[in-house]
């Protein structure tokens, strides 16, 4: 359709009449969202912009009248379901890069995790991961100067036809909303059309981290080994590990069930993580797959690590090193 206004530009005159929706990413949130090394964190910008998008609601209005009645949101639960690997599709990215940026906007508290789960066909499905979105972080983030540039507070909100509330499939409200939600309206978008019965606890990355790494003696190892980088990569193999959302985890080229991984890596202390360590210093065969392998090391080393010891034990006993070094303790080679 030709349009009867003219702004100069015959490229601004034909993109009038393009209507693009979807991702918006400010421009502030290059500056806020950054990576360690100080350069924005181009993953989870994007898939921050995606989720704003699921959360931004779907006006509905009166056909007659044009005046705005009610609100509604583009997805079936009371929080949106995500998974690692449908945002690494999306994007073109791998899973790990899309699980290490929703980790990251964790961190950074605008985005909260929470695994749930959900009952399909008469099947329970666990830890299936929903996002949560802060909003006030949310606003931090992008107005980071406290200049809110969105609609004044009186301006944009439904008439009094609203009805609000928690949604009929949770009758739970996210932890960080303060309002309530709209009952008008539900859509069916194909990630959410799973109904829940129970959800499992939630439990933030940051409380996670925690519990693992006092689990692991985290700060003693930093101490033993302060300059091997190995504790924080096994850290980060751990982390993903419980905090996975998949049905399984890949085990020595075998998917077990993730609850059987995570139990085993719920078993693993200081000890393990030295065993592990000393196992691929001796290591001499060329690995493609760095963390398949520590994910299969630290599994198996709950099982071998005493049978290790009393096989060192017994090899030290036969070749007499063992009897030397008591020996040598005792002064008898000094």
């Amino acid at each position: 359709m030709q349009s009867q206004f003219h702004t100069g530009s015959l490229t601004v005159d034909q993109m009038s009449r393009l209507h693009i929706s979807g991702n918006v990413i400010p421009v502030t949130w290059f500056k806020t969202i950054r990576k360690a090394t100080g350069k924005p964190n181009l993953n989870a910008i994007i898939i921050l912009a995606d989720i704003v998008y699921w959360y931004r609601p779907v006006e509905i209005r009166d056909e007659l009248t044009g005046e705005l009645i009610g609100l509604k949101k583009k997805f079936h639960s009371d929080i949106l379901q995500r998974s690692y690997q449908q945002i690494a599709d999306q994007f073109g990215i791998t899973k790990r890069d899309a699980t290490n940026a929703v980790v990251e906007l964790e961190k950074l508290g605008v985005v909260k995790r929470v695994f749930r789960t959900l009952r399909l066909g008469g099947q329970q499905i666990p830890n299936v991961l929903f996002l949560d979105l802060n909003v006030k972080v949310l606003e931090h983030l992008t107005y980071p100067d406290g200049e809110n540039r969105g609609y004044p507070s009186n301006r944009g909100h439904p008439s009094r036809k609203i009805v609000t509330g928690t949604t009929e499939i949770s009758q739970s409200a996210s932890p960080f909303w303060e309002g309530g939600y709209s009952e008008i309206g539900e859509t069916n978008t194909e990630n959410t059309k799973r109904d829940y019965s129970e959800n499992t606890p939630s439990v933030s990355y940051a409380e996670t981290e925690e519990q693992v790494k006092k689990q692991i003696s985290y700060d003693a190892l930093k101490r033993d080994y302060p300059y091997d980088n190995k504790i924080d990569e096994i850290l980060g193999i751990l982390m993903d590990v419980m905090t996975s959302s998949a049905a399984t985890i890949r085990v020595n080229r075998e998917e077990k069930p993730a609850e059987i991984v995570k139990a085993q890596f719920e078993k693993l202390n200081k000890e393990h993580i030295q065993f592990v360590l000393s196992c691929m210093e001796k290591n001499t065969t060329k690995v493609t797959n760095i963390r398949a392998l520590y994910i299969t090391a630290l599994y198996n080393s709950v099982n071998t690590i005493s049978s290790y010891y009393s096989s060192l034990y017994n090899y030290h006993i036969a070749s007499g090193l063992l009897g030397k070094r008591k020996e040598e303790e005792n002064g008898e080679y000094l």
